[in-house]
């Protein structure tokens, strides 16, 4: 038997209908409409970023030690960016002198008077604090392992960020969270793929973001190695657009100063290093004359 709707309820299914149907079709689903690509979202992270001159950082380094009711080794850290392209740390104590330094895609490590061989995987913090343009976030991040061009919506610490290099909740990728509201950075995590063994996973969180006149600095920096703290940056004061001499930030210079300061090093050498010291200066105020 055939039921014939009278008008209104037919009219009311019509109309439910074409609901379901604007709502499957027309509008995107929220996975699609509020997820930025890639790209997008590090133009909007350097614009937040701001600019930065030079800068003169006194931190205090936490090192963690492994049985978690032993208070923490800290040490006095001087860290200068000379943005883009330079940074140097120097931490200097009665058990360790340490001096990284970082010029273009150079870097060195002097430890005790020493040249170290060996990368540590902790100064790659500082890359990103440095790279305050699109261009320069994408080489930064994509150098670190960051797969740029995926980008999804995920959540750290209760806020929600857009993930790049991930499809969120995936964390067995490099993968960098920026903050959905501020564009600024809020973790960085490196995933070295090559290891399933300790210290294959390496999360850096930036916290406590402060305004410089045109730019945003990172207060705290903490590192957890495989979901364990390790060490911590806490920033104890700053210097903006100080003045830095061009020796401090030279990689030659540094070479030929641990080379005339090597007790082993004949006398004749050491003379050449101090000369070689000299020159590099030379060379280096030409370079920005």
């Amino acid at each position: 038997m055939m039921v014939i709707l009278k008008k209104p309820v037919w009219a009311a299914c019509r109309l439910a209908a074409l609901f379901l149907w604007f709502t499957a079709v027309v509008l995107p689903s929220p996975s699609v409409a509020y997820v930025l690509e890639g790209p997008h979202v590090l133009q909007l992270t350097a614009e937040a970023l701001g600019t930065i001159a030079t800068l003169q950082v006194e931190n205090k380094l936490l090192i963690y030690p492994q049985t978690p009711e032993a208070a923490p080794a800290v040490y006095d850290e001087t860290a200068i960016y000379v943005m883009p392209e330079r940074f140097r740390s120097d931490i200097v104590s009665e058990t360790i002198r340490r001096t990284h330094l970082v010029f273009g895609d150079t870097s060195i490590t002097v430890i005790d008077g020493r040249m170290s061989v060996d990368p540590d995987p902790f100064d790659a913090y500082q890359e990103l604090l440095r790279a305050r343009t699109r261009w320069r976030l994408m080489r930064t991040l994509n150098r670190l392992g960051v797969e740029t061009a995926i980008c999804s919506l995920g959540r750290v610490d209760e806020r929600v960020v857009f993930v790049l290099g991930a499809r969120y909740p995936d964390e067995s990728v490099s993968q960098v969270a920026i903050d959905k509201t501020t564009f600024l950075p809020v973790r960085l995590l490196l995933v070295d793929q090559k290891s399933d063994t300790a210290g294959s996973r390496l999360e850096i969180v930036y916290r406590n973001w402060e305004k410089l006149q045109s730019g945003w600095f990172p207060m705290q920096v903490q590192f957890s190695m495989d979901n364990r703290l390790v060490r911590e940056i806490r920033v104890a004061s700053l210097r903006l657009n100080t003045s830095i001499s061009v020796e401090t930030m030279d990689p030659e210079v540094l070479k030929a100063s641990v080379a005339a300061n090597a007790p082993e090093t004949p006398q004749e050498q050491k003379q050449k290093a101090v000369e070689a010291i000299q020159k590099g200066v030379q060379d280096f105020q030409k370079k920005f004359e």
